[in-house]
């Protein structure tokens, strides 16, 4: 068994870094600039000067390198030989996966790299110029064509927003864009599209973006929250500790009811008793629970019916840690009642459906009527012989609890205003907070790794007939 299980957790290495790179790859293609997002309460107004833009673009380049996106993605790349293994150096994503088209259209990086250095001075000089009234109108109209032309992947719409540019320009400015359209002009002149079908390989080492990732991953480390820029391992602890007591308790109230409510209906199959908990069940089964809840708010938590239960929350606005823990967990718990029961009774058909399946199974092998041969009682053949071989389905169902005791419910904890991993998923989804939900997607996969290898284990000890020893 020690051999067994020391190969599993061996076997998770593998397994945990795949996991680890799918979420990172995952994150890699979320749509949209990290560093913009947690940065756009900085986000330049029309009217910036050329002081305020240097200090807006310090801080961009500050924040991408304190995030390490300044670094390369992987441990290594194959890309062709026209692409430089500095590309990942250019500030923003949009403008990388311009070069790089352009890069794989004419093959010629240096060419391509005196463009964007031709138009990063044009740019600057425009804004250098920015108060000068003589722009009138046409500052505005100057500003997006500057801002759009880095983000352009096709060389026709670059010559063609050049010819625009040429036409609402300062004179002052006008050697600059004969700078910028010369090294586009080039681009098509010193073509070299046979590197494009050279492969290179490129190592970078462990100064890759994954790495960084990993690291912090494995040491708790899962990175900022766009939305509030608050450590993100902090916002899961504050939100993973009702999610777990919630889902732990209605876990355990679930096991406790339906198991024993299986065995009774396999025991006394097919009479009154065995139709009337099916029937009770599966009416329970049957009411959405997002349902449940609401009805529960409506006729139990005041307004015009009963006022048995709070309507939300986790705790009474006069909640204070100076009270004694007694009377703390006293508040708690009549906040969390209603939602308890919502959670717990959906669950109760399916396990005890499988508890009645796996026992009538168990009740037909032969050693069970070898031991009501011997004139062994009922109850003692039922709860001594049979049930423990019947626990395999509701032991495989462990391997799903882990997960679920963390991951919440985003309808029910919305619900109930529970500030659960339900409530914080969904609050980044809506934000498109990702590293949040990365993070949470991938704590989730781990949970499952262990789920599977706790319920592994539980079937030796529940079955000796079980065994992962060699023979």
């Amino acid at each position: 068994m020690g051999a067994y299980f020391l190969r599993r957790v061996l076997f998770f290495v593998p397994t945990l870094f795949l996991i680890t790179l799918l979420s990172f790859l995952i994150s890699q293609s979320a749509p949209g600039d990290p560093v913009e997002q947690m940065l756009s309460g900085r986000a330049g107004s029309g009217g910036e000067q050329l002081a305020e833009r240097q200090a807006t673009q310090q801080a961009y380049l500050q924040k991408r390198q304190e995030l390490g996106l300044d670094l390369p993605i992987f441990y290594f790349a194959i890309t062709p030989l026209a692409e430089p293994e500095t590309l990942h150096h250019i500030p923003r994503v949009q403008v990388q996966e311009a070069l790089r088209r352009l890069v794989y259209r004419f093959g010629n990086w240096p060419v391509v790299q005196a463009y964007y250095h031709a138009l990063l001075k044009l740019d600057s000089a425009f804004y250098a110029s920015a108060a000068d009234p003589a722009w009138g109108e046409t500052r505005s109209e100057v500003q997006a064509l500057l801002s759009l032309l880095p983000q352009e992947k096709q060389y026709e719409e670059i010559l063609y927003k050049l010819r625009q540019l040429r036409e609402r320009l300062l004179p002052s400015l006008l050697p600059f864009h004969a700078a910028v359209q010369a090294a586009v002009e080039a681009l098509p002149q010193t073509a070299q599209p046979w590197k494009v079908y050279i492969p290179t390989l490129q190592w970078y080492g462990t100064a890759n973006q994954y790495h960084r990732w990993l690291v912090n991953f494995l040491q708790g480390n899962f990175g900022i929250s766009y939305q509030d820029k608050r450590p993100i391992s902090q916002k899961l602890f504050e939100a993973v500790r009702w999610s777990l007591v919630i889902n732990l308790i209605s876990i355990v109230l679930a096991y406790l009811i339906a198991i024993p409510l299986g065995v009774l209906s396999a025991v006394r199959r097919g009479s009154a008793t065995d139709q009337s908990i099916s029937i009770s069940l599966f009416m329970l089964y049957s009411l959405p629970s997002f349902w449940v809840g609401t009805m529960g708010i409506v006729f139990l938590c005041g307004g015009d019916y009963l006022a048995l239960f709070p309507p939300g929350g986790v705790q009474s606005t006069e909640h204070s840690v100076e009270w004694p823990l007694w009377q703390r967990l006293v508040d708690w718990g009549y906040h969390l009642i209603l939602p308890v029961i919502v959670y717990t009774y959906g669950s109760l058909a399916f396990l005890s459906r499988q508890m009645r399946t796996a026992l009538l199974e168990t009740l037909q092998q032969d050693y069970v009527r070898t031991a009501r041969a011997k004139g062994l009682p009922e109850k003692s053949v039922t709860w001594k012989h049979a049930f423990r071989n019947s626990l395999i389905p509701i032991i495989t169902l462990l391997a799903s609890v882990f997960p679920a005791m963390i991951s919440g419910s985003v309808i029910l904890e919305t619900i109930f205003s529970i500030p659960g991993m339900g409530f914080l998923s969904y609050g980044a989804m809506v934000a498109r907070d990702y590293p949040v939900i990365i993070a949470v997607f991938t704590i989730g996969a781990v949970l499952t790794l262990i789920g599977i290898l706790v319920a592994d284990v539980l079937y030796a000890v529940v079955d000796p007939r079980i065994s992962y020893t060699r023979k």
